[in-house]
Order: structure tokens, then sequence, then C-alpha cells
């Protein structure tokens, strides 16, 4: 292909390049605006994803490591039955984990059941959240200050629950008849405690 013949074929090329453009200028617009606006949307999207994601500086505890089978045996003085474990799950600022185990008893009415609720402060704002609420639920006539567990506790006896704040963590914990958590006594509610909270660790337990 001599030298006139390729340039009256990039001429040829050339033109027709720009017929095609000419002829699908709309389609063409069209198809970089859609790319454009995908890209628009995926980084929206990102920038959505982590704003709106936990900040998580310190880890959940899971109920479940505070009381282990080990130990629901020897409260029980049976062997347990674990009937919830469930791993933290993460809201903002805190993170909730739930374990519980029975006595196995086959009339539901007279099963004992032992529980335990951890809220964890993931971040600064978690605990201070744990911290503010923990002091607003000790008021009132049902609820009964206990000393020398976590860095504070108290006993509800309306619905049979001790609370305790323990450092980073609100631990809510529960013993007695399932069936009626309300006629939990408050000195095994607290034992149990003692093999929950980290400042219960250098005491005896009755169970």
């Amino acid at each position: 292909m001599n030298k006139q013949t390729k340039e009256k074929s990039l001429d040829q090329h050339i033109q027709t390049s720009k017929q095609f453009f000419h002829g699908h200028k709309n389609e063409i617009f069209l198809a970089l605006l859609a790319t454009l606006g995908i890209v628009l949307i995926t980084v929206i999207i990102t920038l959505f994803t982590r704003s709106s994601a936990p900040n998580v500086v310190y880890q959940p505890v899971k109920a479940c490591e505070l009381l282990t089978r080990a130990e629901a045996d020897k409260v029980f003085k049976v062997s347990a039955v674990e009937s919830t474990n469930s791993q933290p799950v993460i809201t903002k600022d805190t993170a909730v984990s739930k374990c519980g185990y029975t006595d196995g008893n086959a009339e539901v009415n007279d099963m004992i059941v032992a529980a335990v609720i951890v809220r964890s402060g993931v971040n600064d704002a978690g605990v201070l959240q744990n911290q503010s609420e923990f002091s607003s639920g000790k008021t009132g006539n049902d609820i009964e200050v206990v000393r020398g567990l976590g860095d504070g506790a108290y006993f509800n006896k309306r619905n049979g629950q001790l609370n305790v704040l323990d450092g980073r963590n609100w631990i809510i914990l529960s013993y007695g008849l399932g069936s009626a958590p309300q006629s939990n006594s408050k000195d095994e509610v607290v034992e149990l405690a003692t093999l929950v909270v980290s400042d219960g660790a250098g005491q005896v337990s009755n169970f």
C-alpha cells in the first residue's frame, strides 16, 4: 500500500468516525452521563457506609465468657443446659450480648434460670451512656444499693435483677425461677455476680 493509498484510507476512517459520533452523539452523551452517575452513586454509598459504621474502639464482651458452662454447672450443682448464647450486637455506641442457662427441670414453672446480659461501651460515648443510664436506673422504692461489686451495683426488687456497672460494661444478672423472676433472692443473685464481675474474682462464692 503506497503513501497516497494510506492517506486516503486514514481520511476515510476519520470521516467514518465523525459520521458515527455525529449520528450517535445523543446515545454517547447518555452513556457517559450514566457512567458518571454510577461513579457518583458508588462514591456516595462508600462515604455513607464509612460514616454510619460503628466506631468500635473497645471490643465488646461476650456474656457467655463471663458466665461459662462450667461455672453454671457449679451454680446449679447439676449439668446446666445452655438456653441463650448471643454474640454482641452493636448499635451505635454500645453492644449487647446475652447468656442464659437452666437447671434442665422438665417442669417449666419450676425451672431455675441463670441469666447474664452485658451492654458494653464500644467507644467513649458508649461508656458515658452506660454510666448515665445506669445511674438513672438507681432511683425508686424498689431499688436496693449493693456494695462491693464493680464500680457500683443495685438490686431491682421489682424484676429480680442485679445491675452492676463494671468498667465499660453494664451487667444485668438474674438467678431464680424463670417463671417468677420477681421472686429472685438478692443474696443469690449477688453470689452469681461474684463469678461474673471482675471485682468478684477475689471473693468466695457459696455456690
